[in-house]
């Protein structure tokens, strides 16, 4: 891998970050606008929210079960929907991280987190995967204020894939199953890039564990779920990265013909420090 043209700068970026101190942020208030804001992304009709997990979490909020926290720095503002009953612990140090890698300091950011507890899990064989399996955020592509993230897994993860479509990074001559496909595969590169804080060693190991962990899903859905082309939903995800990645010059693991299948649909076993 180190030898990948486009692998150095890319680590580079990503250690010059972390030679940075942690951006400085406060926590304020949240102001009635902000109460008013998240009141009317949690009660909206979004197709990528098929479980209607922020409709959930502002039910909550209204019955007194849920907490509102907003972190605010001069990039913007991080809102946190974090249920009494499973609370979620904010990484607001790794997340201002991410807006800092990928958005502009020109821009602005406004990004809500509901943190839904609901898990990406396979369903039953034979059974298709679709968006309630797998969805987690949302956003405006080159719109860095409206980003919406409502699932606590992956939150990090998440966070990247919809900053990268708000920092018009799309490759829009394309369709959107391998926009998406393209997107979620730098984000999984940026997240194990930054759990080893730009180190090359470290970030082969991480990566390449992500690549069999990424092809051992697309073992399993290929084979119980017949996920076989852009058409089917779950493949611009998990199974679109590999092509991806093959593009990137990687040394993706061919999909295993024998393998356990997974139960978890969750995107990445990376999980960056909260530094």
């Amino acid at each position: 891998m180190e030898h990948l043209p486009w692998v150095e700068p890319f680590l580079q970026r990503i250690k010059e970050e972390y030679h940075r101190p942690p951006h400085k942020w406060t926590l304020q208030e949240p102001e009635k606008a902000t109460m008013d804001y998240v009141y009317k992304l949690a009660e909206e009709d979004d197709v990528f929210d098929t479980a209607k997990l922020k409709q959930v979490c502002g039910k909550a909020l209204r019955n007194g079960e849920a907490t509102v926290y907003r972190c605010c720095s001069d990039l913007g503002e991080l809102i946190l929907v974090s249920l009494t009953k499973d609370p979620t612990k904010p990484l607001w140090n790794l997340w201002w991280r991410c807006v800092r890698l990928l958005i502009p300091p020109t821009k602005q950011v406004r990004i809500v987190f509901f943190g839904h507890p609901s898990k990406r899990i396979i369903p039953h064989a034979t059974k298709p995967i679709t968006e309630v399996h797998v969805n987690g955020g949302a956003t405006m592509p080159c719109d860095p204020r409206a980003i919406v993230i409502y699932r606590k897994e992956e939150m990090s993860r998440v966070l990247l894939h919809e900053l990268l479509h708000a920092s018009c990074s799309d490759p829009y001559h394309k369709d959107t199953p391998h926009i998406e496909a393209d997107t979620e595969a730098w984000a999984e590169l940026i997240l194990c890039a930054m759990a080893a804080k730009g180190e090359l060693r470290t970030w082969i190991r991480l990566t390449t564990q992500q690549m069999k962990w990424a092809t051992r899903q697309a073992a399993t859905i290929q084979t119980y779920h017949k996920v076989r082309s852009p058409k089917d939903y779950a493949w611009r995800y998990l199974v679109g990265r590999l092509d991806v990645w093959n593009r990137l010059g990687l040394p993706v693991p061919p999909i295993p013909t024998h393998f356990i299948s997974t139960q978890s649909l969750r995107f990445s076993i990376c999980e960056p420090d909260n530094l």
